[in-house]
């Protein structure tokens, strides 16, 4: 009886965490205009459309012994226009991993800009000079950014 009560267990607890890692993301909010996002209701989700900046990257390594210095996402600047002028948002994009997947993320930062990968939701590479959609939650706090992407969708 214990043991089957353990072996319910582990499989309920692989279940969860297997259904939050990876896959598609469902998530959807109101889409704004950048220049209007930061007004909006913190702690909530919502989406913007502009054009990422790939110059404007800055990596985040992770922290502890375990993880080594591990890119773990970086932060871009979304801005309306696709030349890079006009209102903008920092939004953090996570790096793949075995788990997650390439939906909603992106490789490990390259050498050169020229290969740097991220894809989106169907986990398709994006143009990095085409129109996207990035979903975010607006944090609860004085600084302004999306967060880290909960969706990314290509609009043109």
């Amino acid at each position: 009886m214990k043991n089957n009560l353990a072996k319910i267990i582990v499989l309920s607890l692989t279940a969860l965490i297997s259904a939050n890692c990876g896959g598609k993301s469902d998530v959807t909010g109101e889409v704004m205009p950048i220049d209007e996002v930061c007004r909006y209701e913190k702690w909530k989700t919502v989406a913007v459309e502009g054009y990422l900046a790939p110059k404007t990257m800055v990596c985040e390594k992770s922290k502890g012994k375990r993880a080594r210095g591990a890119i773990t996402g970086c932060a871009f600047t979304v801005y309306a226009n696709s030349d890079e002028t006009g209102a903008s948002v920092p939004v953090k994009i996570l790096t793949t991993d075995r788990l997650s997947g390439n939906n909603n993320r992106m490789d490990d930062p390259p050498s050169r800009l020229e290969d740097l990968k991220i894809y989106d939701n169907d986990g398709n590479p994006i143009s990095l000079s085409g129109k996207i959609r990035v979903f975010g939650e607006l944090p609860k706090a004085e600084r302004f950014d999306l967060g880290s992407a909960r969706r990314i969708e290509r609009v043109s």
